[in-house]
């Protein structure tokens, strides 16, 4: 097998192991470092919001290549449903498995090798920089962290490594959060006829929602609008109309 290959599997399989939920990035964040270190980048660092930035600088003028990917995973919320163990990197017929193999510490340390073994098969003969940048909190604030990296990074390119099917994307959809409200009047549950119930008044507008036609685009594809989150208040309050 060939070492570049077993060196891939093997710094995967370290980043699932670490775990690393949103804003609980360390272990991961270290193992980066120590890689960055043991294949001679020219510049590793971290920065405020916990981000990892490590730079090989080719020995002439050129284009600057930033790969970025975070650092984190959402939870596993039961892992005996799981046929293996979620943080435990198993490779199994042939596919390596656990949280976050997919989003996305396989690309991450695809980006690492690749960048480091192109950096040692060229002596670092080539024209610009090869920016890789570990991600924090990208799970629960998306595009929050990677701000603050585009404070002192200014490349020319940029390849995010989610997963695509190996497809290449050259553009993305964005993202709008609307958060909406309905205000009732609170009652003791078991008068309810005293109270105006917030959460009735939520379903009509779920409703008017779901008969909406998202927007389509001819190169990004059809718009999503989807649900995913609601609150009452006060929360708990099995005993109050909200």
């Amino acid at each position: 097998m060939d070492s570049k290959y077993e060196k891939l599997i093997a710094l995967c399989q370290s980043l699932i192991r670490a775990g690393t939920l949103s804003g609980e990035e360390g272990p991961v964040a270290n193992l980066l470092i120590q890689f960055f270190r043991e294949n001679d980048f020219d510049d590793i660092r971290t920065d405020a919001y916990g981000n990892v930035i490590a730079c090989i600088k080719g020995n002439r003028p050129g284009k600057k290549l930033l790969f970025d990917a975070h650092m984190d995973t959402v939870p596993v919320s039961d892992p005996s449903v799981w046929t293996v163990d979620p943080w435990g990197g198993e490779i199994k017929d042939g596919r390596l498995y656990g949280r976050g193999a997919t989003d996305m510490k396989g690309s991450l340390a695809a980006m690492m090798c690749a960048a480091a073994a192109f950096a040692g098969d060229t002596q670092k003969d080539f024209p610009g920089e090869i920016y890789i940048a570990g991600v924090v909190h990208e799970e629960c604030f998306e595009g929050i962290a990677s701000r603050e990296i585009s404070k002192s990074v200014k490349p020319d390119y940029v390849v995010i490594g989610e997963a695509s099917d190996l497809n290449l994307k050259i553009g993305q959809r964005g993202r709008a959060e609307i958060v909406v409200e309905t205000f009732g009047k609170p009652a003791h549950s078991a008068n309810p006829e005293k109270g105006l119930n917030a959460v009735y008044k939520m379903a009509d507008v779920i409703k008017a929602i779901k008969t909406l036609i998202p927007t389509e685009h001819p190169v990004l594809g059809k718009g999503i609008l989807e649900l995913t989150d609601i609150k009452s208040s006060p929360y708990p309050g099995a005993s109050v109309v909200p």
